[in-house]
């Protein structure tokens, strides 16, 4: 959507600019009470924040102008291998067998979707320069998921947001101009400020809350085997809102994914 109405480092340079006025409008009391804690965690901070702020989104918005959705899609179902070897170094987490054959499951089941119910098809799909930054934004992804965990920083969970934001996008900032004396600005149109307002909202503000609050609980490699679960949602809501039709890989591929989901996460009770 974004590929031709918005450059990838504007759009997400933007993006964090209007999430963090939402963001501080609504937290700047709370920034103001705990002013020694982030400047105690202040480096930890600033990890979290070029990790996942500065480079992820960019990174997947520079993939998406010069690779195909599958190739995004395909690389993307790595996020949790990555994220569960990243704990395994960094947390000294050692995943169940239940774990492991679960994300064995998930992954057949994504990878049937993706190539749709042909497994011929994934021989037929070549290599682009978007790859590479697909391969390192879920390599930076999954580093920043287990570090957030380790870190366990005691602030609310939308205080940290706010302040990740903060650092990350200042950072961004230098890359942002860059980009504009190379290729301009976009024009403010309808579908530009949508687009704006989406990533802003939900793809920022909610999602990040809803992942980090996530990681929090569950722990950075089970939350990163929910991120299988997208081609399933995708799926059912092209379906409902675009009249796109459901075909029988995604039932089987849907199965699968939830069968290896249910599996990894189900734990045995005495």
């Amino acid at each position: 959507m974004s590929i031709g109405v918005v450059p990838p480092v504007a759009l997400a340079f933007w993006r964090w600019f209007f999430a963090f006025v939402c963001l501080l409008l609504i937290t700047w009391r709370q920034l103001h009470e705990h002013r020694k804690s982030i400047w105690c965690y202040r480096y930890r901070l600033l990890m979290l924040a070029v990790l996942s702020i500065t480079t992820f989104n960019t990174l997947l918005y520079l993939a998406a102008q010069s690779t195909p959705a599958v190739n995004i899609a395909l690389i993307q179902t790595s996020l949790p291998l990555v994220t569960i070897v990243l704990s395994i170094f960094l947390l000294r987490e050692i995943p169940r067998l239940r774990q492991v054959i679960g994300l064995l499951i998930i992954l057949a089941g994504l990878l049937y979707v993706i190539c749709r119910g042909e497994w011929q098809q994934l021989l037929l799909l070549k290599s682009h320069q978007g790859d590479l930054y697909m391969l390192v934004a879920v390599t930076f992804w999954g580093l920043y998921s287990v570090l957030y965990k380790r870190f366990a920083i005691p602030l609310p969970g939308i205080v940290i947001l706010t302040v990740l934001v903060g650092i990350g996008m200042p950072v961004l900032l230098p890359f942002y101009l860059w980009e504009y004396s190379l290729v301009g600005g976009f024009a403010v149109t309808f579908q530009s400020v949508a687009l704006l307002v989406y990533v802003t909202v939900f793809a920022s503000i909610l999602s990040y809350l809803a992942w980090n609050n996530g990681v929090r609980v569950l722990g950075s490699s089970s939350a990163s085997l929910f991120n299988s679960l997208m081609p399933v949602f995708v799926a059912f809501l092209a379906f409902l809102f675009l009249g796109e039709s459901l075909h029988p890989y995604h039932f089987v591929g849907g199965g699968l994914i939830l069968t290896g989901l249910w599996l990894a996460l189900h734990r045995r009770h005495a």
